[in-house]
C-alpha cells in the first residue's frame, strides 16, 4: 500500500513539474513571437492569389514543427473523450502558424523585400497521436524601390 501511494505521489509531482515547465516554455515562446512580430511589422503581407507586381519577386518559404507538452496531451485526450473544441491544441497550432509567418518575414527582410505576396500556409499533423504540428509557409517576396 505504501508503494502504491509513493507511486501516485511521484506521478503527480512529475506531472506538475512537467506542466509548469511546459507552461513556462509556451509563455516564453509567445513573448518572443510578439517581439519578432513587432520588429517585422513593416513587411506587408498579401494573401491574394492572382495579384501581380511589376517589381521582381523571389519565392521564399519557411517551415516550423512544434510539439505540445505531455500535460496538453493528457488534457486533450480527456477533452477528446467528451467532445468539443480541443483548446489545448489550438494554442500549439496558433504558435506554429505565427512562427512560420515570422520566419517567412525574416527571410523576406534578408532578401531586401518590403512585401510578401500570395502568402500560403499548409498545416500538417505529425506523429502517431498528433503530438506535433508542422506549418509550411510560402509566398513571393517583392522588393519595391524606395521613392
Amino acid at each position: 500500500m505504501d508503494g502504491l501511494i509513493f507511486k501516485i505521489v511521484l506521478t503527480l509531482v512529475l506531472f506538475i513539474i512537467g506542466w509548469a515547465f511546459g507552461r513556462h516554455i509556451e509563455r516564453k515562446h509567445l513573448n518572443e513571437l510578439e517581439h519578432k512580430e513587432q520588429a517585422l511589422a513593416h513587411i506587408r503581407i498579401d494573401t491574394n492569389k492572382f495579384q501581380t507586381s511589376e517589381h521582381p519577386g523571389l519565392l521564399i518559404e519557411s517551415n516550423v514543427v512544434i510539439s505540445h507538452d505531455y500535460f496538453k496531451y493528457i488534457i486533450a485526450q480527456i477533452q477528446n473523450f467528451f467532445g468539443g473544441r480541443l483548446t489545448t491544441y489550438e494554442s500549439v497550432v496558433d504558435r506554429a502558424r505565427r512562427e512560420a509567418v515570422v520566419r517567412l518575414k525574416q527571410k523576406a527582410m534578408d532578401a531586401g523585400a518590403t512585401q510578401i505576396m500570395g502568402l500560403r500556409l499548409s498545416t500538417t499533423e505529425l506523429g502517431m497521436q498528433g503530438g506535433m504540428v508542422e506549418v509550411f509557409a510560402y509566398g513571393t517576396a517583392i522588393q519595391k524601390p524606395f521613392s
